[in-house]
């Protein structure tokens, strides 16, 4: 086996691949992205204290996310690029965050068995498993304020550890911690801006369970901790005052921090458009089941880690204290996330951090176990070797069947998968390492390195197939068209609707009624009065044929006459003597049936 360590160049030059081709090789994906980009779009020019979604105020999140999106997009135009372009930025802060703490948290744990190349290579390793894991690249790459929530976190845990291994009352000691509570508090700051005060989950119960576990209450009576939460406290407090300002600023509020905070863990009294606890519903152990799946590719190496860390929290020296630190970052929030009421794969990214550290801690653990470290590399090559053959057999299926890419761009992804399977399935049986703790780090970012080049130009053909499946421009444009010059009107929309209606069709064309509302029928025979040519388009689920599917995917797809029978489907809009006329979508998903008067 080549022990080799691959130049941080090349790991570099791997992610950014990664990142550019998740972020800039596809368009809005649902659910959410279209939302996302819509409210953003909203708050383009001038900033406001909180976007907005079909005219209405939209006060789940603060918007620091939307403002910079926003931005983005007033510069380089109104695109998904555009829109996720701020997001490059915050999967690099995220990366260097997680590179500073895995190097502190190696380099306060070092032996003689380590030098200072060793502790380089090793925290590059960890940062690279961060960013490659499987849940923080969906988190990093999707348009949702979760990226920056993440690199929030991040450099909240870098400058915490900074400040907790500061020894000793000397003024260098005393310098350490005031840098490192002054960037905890910028990265809570950062992370609060992106998802209230739930992005302070992680770090929070990370810090007391680690004071508390090394009996380190002390750092509670510092001044070097709270000073610096001026910082955070003066950014909230001036925001809440300008959302407070808004002719709905108390209700904005009570949703921010009590529908949207407290109803998102526990079933509160609200607004049905405000029970949050309703949705993504959780389950007991919901978290813990899906952590292999987080974790991927890395899964067999965070097993080892986590077995080994048992051992390492109860160690004498600098060492217990990192295991004990990575054990609090990991361990805590997703325990508290599983009591929640509601539970989504990305709420347990942040927690994702604390396992990364875990992983690195064991991989340059200078007397590990060389036969555990051969099964858990085999395993991670098995796991990488069984998912380049699911790449490479449904881009060549999809090649072959109905869904053609360009043949160079086809090329290009299977002639990758197929290297990257090849490799992979190499080291399934290649040798133990001689020395763990060196070569260990360098053999994960090889793996990082031929993870990196699968989801990157290993699924080009597979990310044009989602980019023609969720078109979202695409069908509001086939809904224009069957409208025509008439003023459209959409019943009972979805987030997703309003979405596409405020980013693709002109200002002033089109509105809302919420058809739940009980004044909504007088609202539409006024409207329909004003406007007799009004076309009404209302949700209707996709109609699933083979023959269809596979029309649609040949870009066949036109717009189809509505039966009759169809008018059934929303007897209010029947009642005002609407008729269906036409139905446009994809079959099995989003579509939507046009109604007009009848003649």
């Amino acid at each position: 086996m080549n022990e080799a360590s691959p130049k941080p160049a090349i790991v570099l030059a791997a992610l950014a691949l990664l990142w550019c081709v998740g972020l800039f090789g596809r368009g809005y994906w649902t659910p959410d992205e279209p939302r996302e980009a819509a409210l953003a779009a909203s708050v383009s020019a001038p900033a406001q204290a909180l976007p907005s979604l079909g005219g209405v105020r939209f006060a789940e999140k603060p918007p620091l996310t939307y403002w910079l999106a926003g931005a983005s997009m007033r510069v380089f135009g109104a695109s998904p690029a555009a829109a996720r372009a701020p997001q490059l930025a915050y999967a690099l802060l995220a990366f260097v965050a997680a590179l500073a703490l895995t190097r502190a948290l190696l380099g306060g744990a070092a032996t003689g068995a380590h030098t200072a190349a060793d502790t380089r290579i090793a925290a590059l390793a960890g940062a690279a498993i961060f960013a490659t894991s499987t849940l923080v690249y969906q988190v990093q790459i999707w348009l949702d304020t979760d990226a920056l929530l993440l690199a929030g976190v991040a450099v909240a845990l870098a400058g915490m550890y900074a400040a907790l291994v500061a020894a000793g009352e000397d003024s260098t000691a005393r310098r350490a911690r005031w840098r490192g509570y002054l960037v905890m508090h910028a990265g809570l700051t950062l992370a609060f801006f992106a998802k209230n005060f739930a992005a302070w989950m992680v770090p929070v119960l990370a810090y007391f369970a680690f004071i508390a576990w090394e009996r380190r209450w002390r750092e509670l009576a510092r001044l070097e901790f709270w000073l610096p939460a001026l910082l955070p406290i003066a950014c909230i407090a001036l925001w809440v005052s300008a959302v407070a300002a808004q002719p709905d600023g108390a209700r904005s509020l009570r949703i921010l921090f009590w529908n949207n905070l407290v109803g998102r863990a526990l079933a509160v009294s609200s607004e049905a458009q405000f029970n949050y606890a309703s949705g993504h519903r959780s389950s007991p152990g919901q978290y813990f089941l899906e952590l292999p799946l987080f974790l991927l590719p890395w899964t067999v190496c965070a097993w080892y880690a986590f077995k080994a860390a048992w051992r390492g929290a109860r160690l004498a020296g600098p060492r217990r204290a990192a295991w004990r630190f990575a054990l609090c970052a990991a361990l805590p929030g997703l325990v508290v996330l599983s009591l929640a009421a509601t539970a989504r794969g990305i709420y347990a990214a942040p927690c994702m951090i604390g396992f990364v550290l875990l992983i690195i801690l064991w991989a340059a653990e200078p007397s590990g176990d060389g036969a555990a470290t051969r099964r858990a590399f085999a395993g991670t090559a098995a796991l990488v070797t069984a998912l380049a053959l699911v790449v490479l057999g449904a881009s060549a299926a999809l090649q072959w069947s109905v869904l053609r890419a360009p043949w160079p761009r086809f090329a290009l992804s299977a002639i990758t998968a197929a290297l990257v399977l090849v490799w992979s399935a190499r080291q399934c049986s290649a040798p133990a390492p001689q020395s763990v703790a060196k070569s260990a780090p360098s053999r994960l970012l090889q793996f990082a390195i031929a993870w990196c080049l699968l989801l990157s130009l290993g699924v080009l053909g597979l990310f044009g197939a989602m980019n023609h499946t969720q078109d979202i421009d695409a069908l509001a444009a086939r809904v224009a068209q069957a409208a025509g010059p008439a003023p459209l009107l959409l019943w009972s929309p979805d987030e997703t609707t309003l979405a596409w209606a405020q980013l693709d069709l002109p200002a002033g064309s089109w509105s809302a009624i919420d058809g739940t509302d009980p004044a909504a029928s007088a609202t539409l025979a006024r409207r329909l009065r004003a406007a007799p040519d009004t076309v009404v388009a209302s949700m209707a689920a996709g109609r699933w044929t083979r023959a269809a599917w596979l029309a649609y995917l040949r870009g066949e797809v036109s717009v189809d006459g509505a039966r009759a029978a169809s008018t059934g489907s929303e007897p209010l809009l029947g009642a005002a003597g609407l008729s269906a006329r036409a139905r446009v979508g994809r079959p099995g998903g989003r579509g939507y049936l046009l109604w007009r008067l009848q003649p």
